[in-house]
């Protein structure tokens, strides 16, 4: 602290203010700030301006926080001057003057704007923690403001010669504080990034700080990664010389910038992807380029990292940097750029990636310290300086522009407005001259100013820097501050208020204008980095419709710049400003030196002599009477008698200073010198601190006696409740004892009488069993009497028998033998007698169970009848009743009937009239118009109000409504509409069981504010049983089960649970239930004032079914009026006349379209021809005359042109559209035809003329594109997801999934898509498909996903959902959020419907990529459900699916059946290869594997690594064949191979394929790897493997007729290719097939003349066709075929030359007998190496030669080092075109090819179907050329 007080009360070198100057001139100035720059005493007052000189060094203690603690609350002038006390008035001034603070940082590059901006930055974030950490506030958002100075310095700042750390950018920060001082945010604008810094530096300056900082500083793995090396390796950053420089810390940089980019919340990812982005730039320099064909890449492996880095295609940001696209007649066509244009396009890329970068970290810092309106703002500007460099371009030009504004301002507050307001207020003043600069900005920005001429010159298509300039100089050259070169050159000049400044014109356009051509930007959209996408996202393509005219709107870089410059002064001047003018003391940067010359120049231009004149003689604090007054009022005495405020502020000034030198009076406002004013104030605070003492000390008195008075009080309350306390106990205690000798006697009674009771039962219990015993011994005795008695019975009749048995033995004994055996007889009859009676007994058994159940049936048979008679009998009645309710209806009928007679009756003259001119306005239309489109006036789109309605029907009565007419539509409601919704539900109460549903209620549920009321019914004064507060609710759930649609609503007492009729009704009510629950007092207000609900209308009229609306003449109603349908008449009596009008005025209007036009509302109008061609099928449809008018919101279609009957509107909204004119049927019909669709209907519109057919089509379009667009609750549920997710809300995200009914799975059917698709029909290229709307197909596919469980076979269900998605791409993204709607909630994740819309979404994210916005929503999605089920077959598909999305490309078809196989596997699929010889090999492929991939697998695994020719794959089928690009998806062609497979088998065969220039006689289709670039072919040894593969190719061209030979050559070539097949030739062998040998095309027409190229070859007559018909001569052929009668004679010339051929190559076999196949080979390949150019592949086209130089069929040959041109069949070529002469080629037109060489005066063009073969062979040729050329050592 010692050191901070002796800094402060160092002796002052000079004066501190040079507003005290004495001898006040430049020089005094001048001598003034050196002796305080020597003294380091760097700041310097003029009055409140602050004069500071940049040291170049660090001075000690000068800034410690002992420094500022010192000038909190100080005055200026208090201490010695400081940034701390312009920072620490501009704080306290936010409360002193109650509005924003700016301070404005000025002066030279290099005078230390930077540095005091974040001294000030630094103070007021110390001041804001000071108030915070008294307040209890968090101080985070003050760091993330320090925070963002080393992100700002890192990418914003550079080292220039003036300076090391200059802002190469402008920025106003403005600082956000509350009222108690604490800095609640902050925003962060900039201005002007010099972006050509990024690609080019002047000598001995640097780049961005940051790319040093990267590469200096990032870690090793880091690096790595990105590929980083040395710095002196990037052009981007060592083009200057000057790379490290001693006073910068680049290691340091890398550190703060990582700490600060923490503090922003970014995540690892965004930092990540935002260094990738960095070292791409640097690599992105290193590209360069060569002329072959046009530019091409030098380097393919630099561009590699770049794309990776980029996460883009490589060859298509080749492509992109190379080639320039236009779109010519609807076709793309592409043009080489040359390597100027290409290296344009590379600097063009590499800066337009670092400025969006910039801007993006802007856009982060302002989101992590935005904040909401606040008390006021302190606002920091630190521009870029002045700049005049030896050589200044556009940005010095904008540079410069802005300090003349600035300069301008400093004028207008410093000179110009405060002498102003001295004369203004009548003081006695002297204006003091100074230098005014608005006519210099009049030079600039004046209509037909610089920037005027410079952006009409921009927007000029072949607009020059050499036009421009000669324009500024035509129209400038007179002007006093232009400067017009002396020398003709390319510079002009501008006297600026610094100096005299020359700009260099060249590359002023193209700055301006900013290009960046579509080919780069489409190639950065469909990066897959979210990071790159998201900086080009707003970004739009001029390719675009109507880009053209967008395009000439486009603002310009000045302009946009001239436009935010505008609002920052806009913005300044609404702050109180305060001025820091920085001076640079010398121009090396160097300590403790002081220039004068250099520092007399700034103190010159910046008017700093006049500007201490006026703060010296002026008054800078000037106050309003009365402002004075309350300011002061505790300085003025009580004895000031006068009640006018400016005697009181004269009285009050003088008492301080007498001679009026320091003070003036004008005539509304007090004028003060500084000085004055902080004596002022400090006697102010003195008196304020006293006055505020003797209050503080009254209210501390008054405190204490209250507090005194307060606790008497206790005391007394205490003692009195004491006392209480003490007689209370005394009391209970007696009354306890009472109580207890009561309960003790209560007791013994109580025992007592329970004894006698006891007693009483135990007697009554002995009684019982006495009783019991005595009757069990009695019937003991009566069972053993009887038993006695049974005994006796039995011993009596034993003993008769015994006697009788004796008695018989006596009598027969004789006969023993026979009574035996009449015994025996009897025994045998009585068993059959029992058995007898026990059938006998069985069968009635039975007879009686028959009896019983014909009994039964019987009362059964009487019981129905009866049921039978009673239901007979009420019919009867229901019959009699329905009868009489028939009558009675008839009878009302009639009556109603009557009424409406009784109606019509009562019309009055004016009726009549409407009546007869509603006649003369009909006529026979069968359009849809009346019945399909909105007649909705724009006067009267809403109307409502109570009417008094009486409907007939069955209860005839006036009953009161409350009527609203809205959308062509009349609803009338109970009363006015105060509920938020409405309806009837089931409903039961009471604990959470749901077993009974006795209990459950159907109660109407009306919801009111925060209470949910539930009634009897619906009916006006029904009981109440019960309110809900909702507000007070523990929780609302979503209880749906299966088909149960219901919730419970949970509170402290009961759970209420609720069951409505549908989802979508129960989906309405929790969804406004839990709006309410969660919804603030200005939500709900909110909610609460929507319109009314058509669902809870009682009634509803559609206005469209009304014929007519008329008063009615009632003596009871006189303001009545009816409105009469086809079916009804409804009576309305309104309350007033003027209701009764208004009433009638909107229902006639909107039902006679009656409309009146302002001149400004008709954009276009005029007759038309209209055709409905809607969803609607009207057979007999006729095409009728209307006459249109198109306003900015509709097409509005009338009768005729008095607009007195509008039959209809077309509402046009942004997913409408209109197609072009139509050239077919304007050819067929003789009109012009364009078609509009909206939402319901297509309509066709005719018109003869072509000019306003297309008319009609732009200015419709232009509506179309004007309105906003639509916006689904699906996208907006997106947006909230994003923006939780990116801020880390993570609390908000389940929120959001819980509330939102979206993302919610739903058993029913989906009634509109999710996402806004275009209406109007589908116009698909398969007419047999049945696509109607892309509506009507989003539904379609969300109702297969719901049943796809029950499916046994899923395929064709997935290919048809991915097939229409092909078809129809709008769906795709459509189809991805009904999947992840259908995903989400699902209660068991492993269920079949789960897992099969799974499955179906692992499909899509295969084939197709969404759109970005829908990317990331899957993929957040996809990520949820993992976390919310980790270990479940769902959580396997969706991590395979987020994997196919990383790796996912554009399909051309949908997969094939194997492949969607192996997606419902999760695993991959074989892929069959085929080569040359039959061989074949499986492959291992994805969804997303390249052909470019398995090429690289093929050449491993056969081990071509060191081939000297370049392979490719084909699709191949038969001959026919085409090359697969490297970028192909493998999977792609397999589907197309099945596709057209299927076709084959449909009976299509060769005909469609044919057109494709694919088939050849329906052979299959395979994937045939083979040589595509013939580079070496004399190299390569026999015994490889590639010199099979190069004689295979040889052999095919030469059976194609691609080789050229004579016969005999052929018939040898042949002859070697059977003996390398089949060996020796043996007796009997034949050509089965000759096309496998030899060229047969060859023989269907007449052999071209033999052209020998180094072979004997053989006469003419002793060829092999001698003989044969074709030898007869071309005339005596001729002849032969013009008499024959048929084709037989061709067909035997064929025949015959093939068999003589076959003779031949036969003939030429035998002679090679003995000759292996290896020799055979080596031969064939001596032979085809023996033509010059073998490795040429020939390509049969027409050419198109002004000259005629070249016959019209000719072979183009494409090589590995040139472009020939040959005779048919002719070796030798007839031009050669070598890669470096060919300066561009392409397709301009369909099949048809251009080569424009150097040197050629005329372009070679061609016909050929081939002509994307030839373009992709010739760039394969020109790349391998880079690839060599980049091999070569320098």
């Amino acid at each position: 602290m010692a050191k901070t007080v002796k800094i402060l009360q160092a002796p002052q070198a000079g004066l501190s203010d040079m507003a005290k100057l004495q001898d006040l001139n430049v020089e005094s100035i001048l001598e003034n700030i050196r002796q305080r720059f020597e003294a380091d005493q760097i700041y310097t007052y003029i009055g409140s301006i602050l004069a500071a000189v940049n040291p170049y060094k660090t001075i000690p203690n000068l800034y410690d926080f002992e420094v500022m603690e010192a000038y909190d609350k100080r005055h200026i002038g208090d201490l010695p001057p400081h940034i701390y006390a312009i920072a620490n008035d501009a704080y306290y001034s936010m409360w002193k003057q109650t509005a924003n603070q700016c301070v404005l940082i000025s002066g030279e590059s290099g005078a230390g704007k930077t540095e005091s901006t974040k001294f000030i930055l630094n103070y007021l974030s110390k001041m804001s923690q000071a108030s915070a950490v008294e307040t209890g506030n968090d101080v985070s958002v003050e760091k993330c403001i320090l925070q963002s100075s080393p992100i700002l310095e890192a990418f914003g700042n550079a080292k220039t010669v003036y300076n090391n750390n200059s802002s190469r950018f402008g920025k106003f920060i403005q600082l956000a504080f509350s009222s108690r001082g604490v800095i609640e945010g902050g925003k962060v604008q900039d201005y002007l990034l010099e972006k050509n810094r990024v690609v080019g530096q002047n000598p001995g300056e640097r780049n961005y700080h940051i790319f040093y900082a990267l590469i200096l500083g990032a870690p090793d793995e880091m690096k790595q990664k990105l590929g980083l090396g040395a710095p002196e390796k990037y052009k981007y950053i060592n083009q200057s010389g000057c790379i490290k420089d001693p006073n910068i810390n680049d290691q340091q940089i890398y550190s703060d910038v990582n700490e600060a980019l923490k503090d922003m919340k970014l995540n690892d990812e965004q930092v990540s992807d935002m260094f990738e982005l960095l070292g791409a730039i640097l690599h992105i320099g290193n590209l360069d380029f060569i002329t072959a064909g046009g530019a091409q890449v030098s380097s393919m492996s630099v561009l590699k990292q770049a794309a990776d880095l980029l996460s883009v295609d490589e060859y298509q940001l080749a492509n992109a940097l190379t080639e320039k696209t236009r779109l010519l007649r609807g076709e793309l066509i592409s043009t080489p750029l040359d390597e100027h244009q290409a290296r344009d396009s590379r600097d063009s890329l590499a800066m337009n990636l670092y400025a969006r970068c910039f801007h993006w970290i802007i856009s982060r810092i302002n989101v992590r310290i935005r904040t909401k309106p606040t008390f006021h703002s302190v606002g920091v500007l630190d521009i870029f300086g002045f700049e005049n460099f030896e050589v200044n371009r556009f940005e010095q030009f904008n540079i410069n522009f802005a300090n003349e504004k600035l300069q301008e301002y400093f004028n207008k507050h410093i000179f110009s407005l405060e002498q102003h307001e001295y004369n203004a207020e009548g003081l006695d003043w002297v204006d003091i001259d100074w230098q005014d600069n608005g006519e210099c900005l009049d030079l600039i920005v004046r209509k037909l100013g610089l920037l005027s001429l410079i952006d009409e010159e921009s927007r000029f298509p072949k607009g020059t820097d050499g036009t421009m300039l000669d324009k500024l100089h035509s129209n400038h050259a007179k002007n006093g501050f232009y400067i017009k070169p002396r020398v003709n050159n390319s510079k002009f000049g501008i006297k600026h208020y610094a100096g005299d400044v020359f700009y260099e014109t060249t590359g002023f356009l193209e700055k301006n204008r900013d290009t960046f051509r579509d080919e780069m930007l489409t190639t950065i959209k469909e990066s897959r980095s979210d990071f790159i996408y998201d900086l080009f996202e707003d970004m739009q393509e001029s390719s675009q419709p109507n880009a053209a005219k967008k395009n000439r709107k486009k603002p310009t870089v000045s302009s946009q710049f001239q436009e935010s410059l505008h609002s920052l002064m806009s913005t300044l001047s609404a702050c109180n400003p305060y001025f820091v003018r920085c001076i640079k003391p010398n121009s090396t940067k160097a300590p403790n030196a002081f220039e004068k010359t250099l520092t007399l120049n700034q103190l010159r231009y910046s008017g700093m002599l006049e500007t201490v004149k006026i703060r010296r003689a002026g008054f800078p604090v000037r106050r309003l009477f009365d402002d004075f007054v309350r300011r002061y009022r505790p300085l003025l005495g009580k004895d000031t008698q006068s009640s006018h405020s400016q005697h009181k502020c004269i009285s009050l000034l003088s008492s301080y200073e007498s001679t009026n030198q320091k003070w003036q009076i004008g005539r509304t406002k007090v004028f003060l010198k500084e000085d004055l004013e902080i004596k002022l104030e400090r006697d102010r605070a003195e008196r304020v601190e006293t006055l505020v003492t003797k209050a503080k000390a009254c209210f501390k008195g008054y405190r204490a006696r209250k507090a005194y008075k307060a606790t008497v009080a206790k005391i007394v309350f205490v003692q009195k409740y004491c006392r209480m306390y003490r007689q209370r106990r005394r009391f209970l205690n007696l009354k306890d004892a009472t109580i207890t000798l009561q309960r003790y006697e209560r007791g013994r009674k109580a025992r007592q009488l329970f004894h006698v009771m006891m007693e009483e039962r135990r007697m009554e219990e002995e009684r019982k069993r006495e009783e019991q015993r005595r009757r069990a011994e009695e019937e003991q005795r009566e069972l053993e009497r009887l038993k006695a008695e049974a005994k006796l019975r039995e011993l009596e009749e034993l003993q008769a028998k015994l006697e009788e048995d004796a008695r018989i033995k006596a009598e027969e004994e004789a006969a023993k033998k026979k009574r035996e055996e009449e015994e025996r007889q009897r025994v045998l009859e009585k068993a059959k007698a029992i058995e007898a009676a026990k059938r006998l007994e069985e069968e009635q058994a039975k007879i009686r169970a028959e009896e019983e159940r014909l009994k039964l049936e019987n009362e059964l048979r009487i019981r129905r009848e009866e049921e039978a008679l009673r239901l007979e009998k009420e019919e009867a009645e229901r019959l009699v009743e329905e009868k009489r309710l028939e009558e009675e209806v008839r009878r009302r009928e009639e009556e109603l009937a009557y009424a409406m007679q009784q109606v019509m009756t009562h019309f009055d003259d004016s009726i009549a009239q409407f009546e007869e001119a509603d006649q003369d306005s009909e006529y026979q239309d069968d359009d849809p118009d009346e019945d399909s489109v909105s007649r909705k006036s724009d006067d009267l789109q809403y109307w409502e109000g109570y009417l008094n309605m009486k409907c007939g029907g069955m209860v005839n009565t006036w009953k009161k409504r409350y009527c609203v007419l809205r959308d062509e539509t009349l609803m009338w409601f109970r009363a006015k509409q105060e509920a938020l919704k409405s309806g009837w539900l089931m409903k039961k109460g009471g604990g959470t069981s749901t077993l009974s549903r006795r209990n459950w209620r159907k109660r109407f549920f009306v919801l009111k504010g925060i209470e949910l009321a539930y009634y009897e019914s619906d009916s006006d004064g029904a009981p109440c049983k019960g309110i809900i507060n909702i507000k007070q609710t523990k929780d609302i759930l979503d209880s749906s089960f299966g088909r149960e649609s219901s919730l419970d609503i949970i509170t402290d007492k009961r759970t209420y649970h609720i069951v409505a009729d549908n989802a979508d009704d129960l989906s309405e009510w929790f969804s406004i239930l839990m709006r309410v629950k969660n919804a603030n007092e200005y939500e709900l207000k909110q909610m609460q004032d929507e319109d009314a609900n058509p669902k809870n209308a009682i009634g509803t009229l559609d206005v469209a079914v009304i014929d007519s609306v008329v008063p009615v003449h009632l003596q009871t109603k006189p303001n009545a009026f009816a409105i009469i349908t086809a079916e009804r008449v409804f009576n309305m009596s309104a309350d007033s006349p003027e209701d009764m009008n208004g009433w009638l005025k909107a229902l006639t209007q909107y039902h006679k379209g009656q409309r009146t036009y302002s001149k400004e509302e008709i954009l276009m109008s005029g007759w038309l021809t209209k055709e409905n061609t809607g969803t609607i099928s009207r057979p007999g449809i006729t095409r009728k005359k209307r006459y249109f008018i198109l306003t900015s919101h509709s097409l509005d279609i009338y009768k005729s042109v008095d607009l007195q009957h509008k039959l209809g509107a077309i509402a046009l909204n942004r997913l409408c559209s209109v197609t072009v004119p139509d050239d077919k049927m304007f050819k067929e019909i003789g009109t012009w035809k364009f078609t509009i669709h909206s939402r319901r209907y297509s309509y066709n519109l005719f018109t003869p003329s072509n000019d306003e057919a297309w008319k009609w089509t732009y200015a419709i379009q232009e509506v179309i594109d004007s309105k906003p667009p639509i916006e689904t609750p699906s996208q907006i549920l997106i947006k909230e997801l994003r923006e939780a997710s990116l801020n880390g809300y993570n609390d908000e995200i389940d929120k959001i999934y819980k509330l939102n009914p979206i993302l919610r799975n739903v058993p029913y059917m989906l009634k509109s898509p999710l996402l806004p698709l275009p209406y109007g029909q589908i116009m698909s290229s398969n007419l047999d498909k049945g696509y109607t709307t892309l509506q009507d197909e989003a539904v379609k596919i969300f109702n297969v996903l719901q049943g796809s469980e029950q499916l046994p076979d899923p395929m064709p269900v997935i290919q048809g959902i991915l097939q229409t998605c092909q078809d129809l791409k709008p769906l795709q993204d459509e189809v991805y959020c009904q999947l992840v709607k259908q995903t989400t909630w699902v209660k068991d994740a492993d269920n079949l419907n789960n897992l099969r819309n799974w499955q179906i979404l692992c499909c899509m994210c295969c084939t197709f990529i969404p759109s970005r916005s829908i990317l990331r929503y899957v993929r957040f999605h996809i990520k949820r459900q993992v976390e919310l089920s980790p270990k479940t077959q769902m959580a396997a598909y969706a991590g395979y699916a987020l994997e196919a999305l990383k790796r996912t490309r554009t399909r051309e078809f949908v997969p094939s059946r194997d492949e969607i196989i192996a997606i419902l596997g999760r695993r991959d699929m074989n892929a069959t290869v085929f080569c040359h010889g039959g061989g074949s090999c499986q492959i291992s492929i994805n969804s997303s594997t390249t052909a470019g991939q398995v090429i690289h697998t093929l050449v491993k695994g056969m081990n071509l690594d060191s081939c000297y020719n370049r392979f490719s794959l084909y699709e191949k089928s038969g001959l026919v064949e085409k090359a697969i690009d490297d970028r192909s998806v493998v999977a792609d062609i397999l589907a197309k191979f099945e596709s057209l497979n299927a076709q084959n088998d449909d009976g299509n065969k060769d005909s469609r394929f044919r057109a494709r220039g694919l088939s050849d006689r329906g052979k299959p289709w395979q994937l045939f790897f083979k040589l595509f670039c013939f580079l070496d072919t004399q190299s390569v040894k026999p015994d490889s493997i590639e010199y099979s593969f190069l004689f295979e190719q040889a052999h095919e061209e030469v059976i194609r007729g691609k080789f050229p030979a004579t016969d005999e050559q052929l018939i040898h070539l042949s002859a070697l290719r059977m003996q390398f097949d089949k060996g020796d030739y043996v007796h009997g062998d034949w050509i089965n097939d000759l096309t496998e040998v030899y060229p047969v095309d060859r023989l269907k027409v007449k052999p071209k003349e033999d052209n020998d190229f180094g072979f004997q070859q053989r006469d003419r007559k002793d060829t092999f066709i001698s003989g044969t018909l074709r030898g007869i001569g071309e005339k005596t052929l001729k002849r032969l075929q013009k008499s024959a009668s048929d084709d037989n004679i061709l067909e035997s010339v064929y025949r015959d030359d093939v068999s003589a051929t076959i003779t031949a190559i036969i003939d030429k076999w035998r002679t090679l007998k003995g000759t292996s196949a290896e020799r055979a080979q080596n031969i064939y390949m001596s032979f085809m190496r023996s033509w010059k150019y073998f490795g040429s592949r020939l390509f049969e086209v027409e050419c198109h030669d002004g000259r005629q130089a070249y016959p019209k069929s000719i072979w183009l040959s494409v090589n590995k080092s040139m472009v020939a041109v040959h005779k048919i069949n002719d070796p030798n070529p007839l031009d050669e075109f070598p890669y470096e002469k060919i300066l561009s080629f392409g397709a301009p037109i369909p099949n048809e090819y251009k080569i424009i060489v150097e040197g050629r005066r005329s372009e070679l063009t061609f016909d050929t179907t081939e002509v994307f073969e030839i373009a992709k062979l010739m760039k394969a040729y020109i790349n391998e050329i880079v690839k060599k050329r980049n091999m070569i050592p320098a």
